[in-house]
């Protein structure tokens, strides 16, 4: 059967691979981002739902590739942080999963899957990475997680957390672009290497939207090179 796949941040890095992936696979997709439905604000994560139904004649899998780098409004280490920041960074990254979650589950057949990309810094802290708004934003999408996994396992609806390091996409192009931390991509990632590719992240995802995850749900899944040993 051909998967019916939502991207919700499909013009990002990682979204956009996602949605690459799940087409390459033969599986049909209908991506929002901000200058299409905004699931970011209220009733925009319905009507994505709602959209994107009707479009591909049901739903199978649901993907929330949304971030945002709260740097250029203050974040940064807890002192420095401004209630901007923490607000706006909170309002992308965690409060529109929970808004996309709570849409999608109920429209989302048995067998249905949401995969929700978050991030390494949720539980791995370093100096180079100091953003106490967005790692706290993506470390709330964790108990987000697994209570949605909870809550959607009897409709047979799975729900799963990609933990993403350090990827090369725009969103870090300041870390990519400093020669003090590409040279500690070494101690950063045990695998070694430089930042993953939003392919790497995206195969992950589509694995977690297949049957072949069948069994698994209210799982976070690092894809970060090993740098959650650290």
């Amino acid at each position: 059967m051909t998967m019916r796949v939502l991207v919700a941040g499909c013009e990002g890095g990682i979204g956009s691979a996602c949605a690459e992936t799940v087409r390459a696979s033969g599986g049909q997709v209908y991506g929002v981002d901000v200058g299409t439905t905004d699931v970011t604000r209220p009733g925009g994560a319905e009507e994505a739902i709602s959209q994107a139904h009707a479009a591909l004649g049901g739903l199978d899998g649901v993907v929330h590739a949304i971030g945002m780098s709260g740097r250029r409004l203050g974040d940064g280490p807890i002192t420095g942080c401004t209630d901007e920041a923490w607000a706006e960074v909170h309002r992308v990254n965690h409060e529109s999963a929970f808004r996309l979650l709570r849409a999608a589950i109920p429209r989302l057949g048995r067998g249905g899957s949401i995969v929700i990309v978050g991030s390494a810094l949720a539980t791995s802290l370093d100096q180079d990475f100091r953003t106490v708004a967005y790692a706290s934003a993506k470390g709330a999408l964790i108990p987000l997680v697994r209570s949605a996994a909870f809550d959607a396992a009897p409709a047979g609806v799975r729900v799963n957390l990609v933990a993403a390091g350090l990827v090369d996409t725009p969103m870090a192009r300041r870390a990519l672009d400093s020669p003090e931390i590409a040279a500690r991509m070494a101690e950063l990632m045990p695998l070694g290497g430089t930042a993953c590719t939003p392919q790497e992240v995206a195969d992950v995802v589509m694995w977690l939207l297949s049957a072949a995850a069948r069994r698994t749900t209210g799982a976070v899944v690092p894809v970060d090179g090993g740098w959650h040993l650290r």
